[in-house]
């Protein structure tokens, strides 16, 4: 197949594996594969131990893979990498190791939320994660576009359940709706659930809202941008800065050979 008629390649790196998450993935697979563009393929990578604990720890763990996946990803001749991870954990180191675009479920769900109302009212899938939701906020300069952080107190099993479970689903739907209420009263216009879990739970039917506030599916947000990445650069050129200041200029052989080796 000529280079001009070849698919663009799509790396989405998940927190995830078959076992503990293979409800959720029942869900999520086959809607990023419908959101997927006839000339790109998207292969879902899924990680030997998934994050199965809501901990900084386990955040941290995660980003290490992140890195290392984007790399990997390079390697492999894929046009693009993202993870389908809200909280972004390694998406500015992963972006400063590859020449090839890196997107996280989180910046990129919340920059083009900021595009669907004036105020957006975060909604966490356990309260460990408000602090990680509030550096979020900060780092991509959208205070004064959040009206708050709110959570549900659950845990991920809770969520698993619920894929396959109505009565479970209905339940913690239950508390989405309540929670969601609470930040409309506190000024949000745009929902948003805080990773790829509650968004295919509560946001993944069509026209998905709460009292007229869009509920923002990022799942599909991400697919779509990492197509447009993709796209840009091939029409003119446009990439990730690379100037010092940046933060983001590539690695030096041996910085990038020191980090695989003993990163």
């Amino acid at each position: 197949m000529s280079e001009s008629k070849r698919k663009f390649r799509i790396w989405a790196q998940g927190a995830t594996g078959q076992g503990p998450h293979k409800h959720y993935l029942s869900s999520l697979l086959p809607h990023m594969q419908k959101c997927v563009d006839p000339d790109f393929d998207l292969t879902f990578h899924t990680i030997a131990t998934p994050v199965t604990t809501v901990h900084a720890l386990s955040e941290f763990r995660f980003s290490r893979e992140v890195i290392r996946s984007a790399i990997a990803a390079e390697k492999d001749g894929c046009d693009v990498f993202f993870m389908n991870h809200f909280q972004d954990v390694g998406l500015y180191e992963a972006r400063a190791a590859v020449s090839i675009p890196v997107l996280g479920l989180g910046e990129t769900t919340l920059l083009h939320a900021c595009m669907m109302g004036r105020k957006l009212g975060l909604l966490a899938i356990n309260p460990a994660f408000i602090p990680a939701h509030f550096d979020q906020v900060t780092r991509y300069g959208l205070q004064q576009r959040v009206s708050g952080i709110r959570a549900i107190d659950a845990n991920i099993s809770d969520y698993m359940e619920a894929f396959t479970s109505p009565e479970k689903k209905a339940a913690l739907n239950e508390v989405f709706e309540r929670e969601a209420r609470r930040l409309l009263d506190d000024g949000a216009d745009v929902i948003v659930p805080t990773g790829g879990i509650p968004m295919m739970l509560f946001a993944g039917e069509a026209g998905a809202n709460i009292d007229g506030a869009p509920i923002v599916n990022g799942v599909t947000i991400v697919v779509k941008a990492a197509e447009m990445a993709v796209k840009l650069r091939t029409l003119g050129g446009i990439g990730t800065s690379r100037v010092a200041q940046s933060g983001f200029a590539l690695p030096s052989e041996q910085t990038l050979r020191e980090f695989l080796q003993h990163g």
